[in-house]
């Protein structure tokens, strides 16, 4: 018998369901990350989202956790309306299995399930150089660089106001914030709480801060830049503004009609989970 008859595949919409591997996901987490996998934070993105349950794919080997695949649901909009945004996050294979196609078969499960909708949807997240191309190649996905995070002082303030206007539009999706149940979650995330004022999220920090939403991209206008804000803008090729570190943004639509691809005004708060 090969490894790959021994493998079962358990897919999971149940943050209850999904509490009970937690053990097993902290020991995959060490395994891959080097880190311990902090239970606050975990419960906080897959417990407590109030956007709903997390879609997670998960593969077992003799009952060891040895895959997992998730996406938590974050609701996207534009000023035409919502649809289903899905973050992907936490993809983890265990070093003796990561030649058994197991990130790809859990990703196409978990994107199955958001197929089943049957409306339009997207599924999103922010890849480094070692996963991109899997991503890219084998999961559809599209990946764009022209999304960086830029150090944002007086100087450059004008600029980056103007970049932001001219290459956002209305039909641009962004992270839904209009409930208090949704601004309450996302800007209490353990450890790290910042606040939203007319429409402006700052995370605010000695010398400076993280421009986290804005409502509108017009409003980057009105903030008034004390120290250097960190704010991720589409400044594609540019050597004109100083980038604070790399950022790549990648995605795969559902339901959207062929050739169809949407918009996104691209912010921190839609990276900055876990």
């Amino acid at each position: 018998m090969s490894i790959n008859d021994k493998i079962e595949y358990i897919d999971i919409a149940d943050s209850e369901q999904l509490s009970s591997y937690f053990a097993q996901i902290a020991q995959l987490f060490m395994e891959c990350f080097g880190k311990p996998l902090d239970k606050e934070l975990w419960e906080w993105a897959y417990q407590l989202n109030p956007s709903g349950s997390p879609l997670v794919s998960i593969a077992l080997c003799d009952g060891v956790l040895v895959g997992h695949y998730a996406a938590i649901p974050v609701p996207l909009e534009n000023d035409q309306g919502k649809i289903s945004g899905f973050l992907s996050m936490t993809t983890m294979v265990s070093s003796s299995f990561r030649r058994h196609r197991l990130f790809q078969i859990l990703a196409t499960r978990v994107n199955n399930a958001i197929e089943t909708i049957g409306k339009p949807a997207v599924i999103f997240g922010f890849p480094n150089d070692n996963s991109a191309p899997g991503f890219k190649k084998r999961l559809g996905w599209v990946i764009s660089e022209k999304y960086k995070v830029v150090k944002v002082d007086a100087d450059s303030h004008a600029k980056c106001v103007n970049l932001l206007k001219t290459s956002i539009s209305k039909s641009s999706y962004t992270l839904e914030l209009e409930t208090d149940a949704l601004i309450n979650w996302r800007t209490n995330k353990p450890a790290q709480e910042w606040t939203i004022q007319n429409g402006v999220g700052l995370k605010v920090f000695d010398g400076g801060s993280d421009l986290m939403y804005l409502k509108e991209p017009d409003l980057f206008d009105s903030i008034e830049v004390k120290g250097e804000i960190n704010a991720v803008l589409p400044v594609g090729d540019s050597s004109e503004l100083t980038l604070a570190f790399p950022y790549r943004f990648g995605y795969r639509t559902f339901g959207f009609p062929d050739g169809d691809q949407p918009d996104f005004f691209v912010q921190m708060c839609m990276s900055d989970v876990f």
